[in-house]
């Protein structure tokens, strides 16, 4: 199997748990918080969102995110800049209410934007670096570190559910 193919299969497997991760999500559920320092899943959503968009687009490619080129920003009312890292918790507790929909939509470009990056890849271009600031981040420890982070979220959106179920 090439790397481009799993990666597909392990990006594919992300998008199946994620939709099941939100079946059903409610407007309570969605900004609903287990604790004052806890993140609400609507951050959670648009943080992943935001997150595999900076470093596929601008990070690998140093191209405009789709937040930026696709004017999502303007769409949500938010800054281009801004993608969650260091988040206090005064701003997830002040984040707005994103509407599910568009913002899954987001995330449908988003994820649009990083196959065909993905697939415009040759096997030696996962060993390149793109950013001589982060001589440890080659292509392929992008992709390593998207998928992981991808997945622990799905993990923290079922467990608020749990959580919020539970109460």
């Amino acid at each position: 199997m090439e790397s481009k193919q799993f990666i597909e299969l392990a990006l594919a497997a992300e998008i199946k748990y994620f939709n099941e991760s939100v079946m059903n999500l409610s407007d309570e559920e969605l900004m609903w918080q287990p604790s004052a320092e806890a993140n609400n899943i609507n951050w959670i959503i648009w943080h992943m969102s935001r997150v595999e968009d900076m470093w596929f687009n601008f990070f690998c490619q140093g191209i405009p995110e789709v937040w930026e080129s696709q004017n999502w920003y303007e769409k949500f009312n938010l800054p281009t800049r801004d993608n969650g890292f260091e988040h206090t918790t005064k701003q997830v507790n002040n984040f707005p209410k994103l509407d599910l929909g568009s913002i899954l939509q987001y995330r449908s470009s988003v994820r649009s934007s990083t196959l065909s990056y993905l697939n415009s890849l040759t096997n030696n271009q996962f060993s390149y670096i793109p950013r001589e600031k982060r001589p440890d981040m080659n292509v392929a420890d992008v992709f390593v570190q998207i998928i992981n982070e991808l997945f622990q979220h799905i993990g923290h959106i079922y467990y608020i559910r749990g959580l919020f179920n539970s109460k």
